[in-house]
């Protein structure tokens, strides 16, 4: 059993893979500062508000003069298009002739927002801020509202206050629900997506690996060994989880390291209110432990079992499915089964909650293993121990259906069969080019 668990490690644990590691830390290292800078730029750029007054009045200057004592920085330019290509602006607000006019005959006026469009990036567009507009915005109102309500302006400025509450698990707590969602999404999102990294790339890696070793003709030769075939898939299962957890542990510290840097990195930290973001994330902490959120300690234990029944499940696939390859070329292939078994119940699992769905769309995402231990997390949050233990015990029964077909696939007669057809097509081949 070493013997042959050092033989798989040697053909799965090479340079390709090596150099793969290596590369898809350094982009996911690469993206994380890429982000960083992007959001951070747009966050400076936040405390600048363009201006274009064409009103020139005592009223505008009070708006300018405003701003600038709320600690904004005031930029002034006579036409839009000229400031973007000469200043970089992308944004600003036109404060037209004749608005403190209209103020005085108390009609509403019309200010102009210009933005300029240089990209249709969905994510470049989500974090660039529009602030010009909704600081003077907010300014005129404080202005006006000081000029025309006098004492009773500081009242009807805040005449309401909202008290958020949460409530889950049947207890609530003072905290606003998205606050709350955000402190805990952090988690609840990197494990799916760990594992759905895991499961493509491990069951192409062995894939591949079964189908090289078909090719190679050393299939055949480990099979005619005088070795119990469970010794033969007991060492390729346990040399592919070692993999599998050596891509764990890289990306896992690829991405926590690159959450790391788009919090604490650089322009960014300096530009956010750190005590605030301490205190919030404090609040939201309290909030998880008076719900019975917080995950216990045998809540992980149950959460890491189906994890790793699930890599399980998802290594006893490829193996099945490497040894009914015929081609390493097609090792992608092969793998589109469990691709799309775990692509699936992932996507699902971040746009809308599974648990909580009905119809045969619910029941046909719980049939595959998978997508219990997506939504593994989200069950023992909420106290949902029936979905969990029916999901635990499904995997179980999975894994055992697939391992005893895995078993009987390697003791019967098809590899050698695949592995003769598979010479004598190769044999042909190479006659036909002769």
């Amino acid at each position: 059993m070493t013997h042959l668990l050092r033989k798989e490690l040697s053909e799965l644990i090479n340079k390709q893979m090596i150099i793969s590691l290596v590369v898809s830390f350094s982009i996911i290292m690469m993206m994380s500062v890429l982000m960083t800078t992007m959001v951070s730029q747009e966050m400076q750029a936040s405390g600048t508000v363009h201006l274009i007054d064409r009103d020139q009045t005592e009223f505008t200057q009070q708006i300018i003069d405003r701003l600038e004592e709320q600690g904004y920085t005031v930029e002034q330019g006579e036409d839009f298009e000229a400031m973007a290509e000469t200043s970089g602006w992308t944004e600003a607000v036109v404060l037209p002739a004749g608005l403190t006019a209209s103020f005085e005959r108390h009609e509403a006026a019309e200010l102009e927002s210009c933005t300029l469009l240089k990209t249709t990036s969905a994510f470049k567009m989500s974090i660039q801020t529009d602030g010009s507009r909704e600081h003077v915005v907010s300014v005129i109102n404080e202005l006006l509202t000081e000029q025309y309500l006098g004492e009773e302006q500081a009242f009807l400025r805040d005449p309401v206050t909202v008290t958020p509450y949460t409530y889950a698990n049947g207890k609530s707590s003072q905290v606003n629900a998205a606050t709350l969602v955000g402190s805990l999404a952090t988690f609840d999102m990197l494990m799916p997506m760990v594992l759905m990294l895991l499961i493509v790339f491990t069951s192409q890696t062995i894939i591949t690996a079964i189908a090289t070793e078909r090719a190679d003709k050393t299939l055949e030769t480990l099979l005619s060994a005088p070795v119990p075939r469970s010794h033969i898939i007991g060492a390729k299962m346990l040399a592919a989880l070692i993999v599998a957890l050596i891509y764990a542990v890289v990306y896992g510290v690829g991405f926590v390291g690159s959450m790391m840097l788009s919090v604490g990195g650089g322009d960014l930290a300096s530009t956010m209110d750190v005590g605030a973001s301490v205190a919030e994330l404090a609040s939201a902490q309290k909030a998880v432990e008076e719900l019975g959120l917080s995950m216990s300690a045998f809540g992980w234990v149950g959460a890491f079992a189906q994890l790793a029944l699930t890599l399980f499940i998802a290594l006893t696939a490829a193996i099945i499915l490497g040894a009914l390859n015929e081609d390493a070329r097609n090792a992608q292939t092969a793998a589109l089964p469990i691709m799309l078994c775990t692509m699936f119940p992932y996507i699902l699992s971040m746009v809308s909650d599974i648990r909580n769905m009905e119809g045969a769309l619910k029941w046909l995402m719980m049939a595959i293993p998978f997508t219990h231990t997506f939504i593994a997390v989200g069950c023992l949050r909420f106290h949902d121990y029936v979905t969990f233990w029916a999901g635990l015990a499904y995997q179980a029964v999975f894994l055992a259906a697939l391992l005893w077909l895995a078993v009987r696939v390697y003791r019967s007669d098809i590899l050698f069969v695949r592995v003769r057809k598979s010479k004598l097509k190769q044999q042909e081949n190479e006659e036909r080019s002769e």
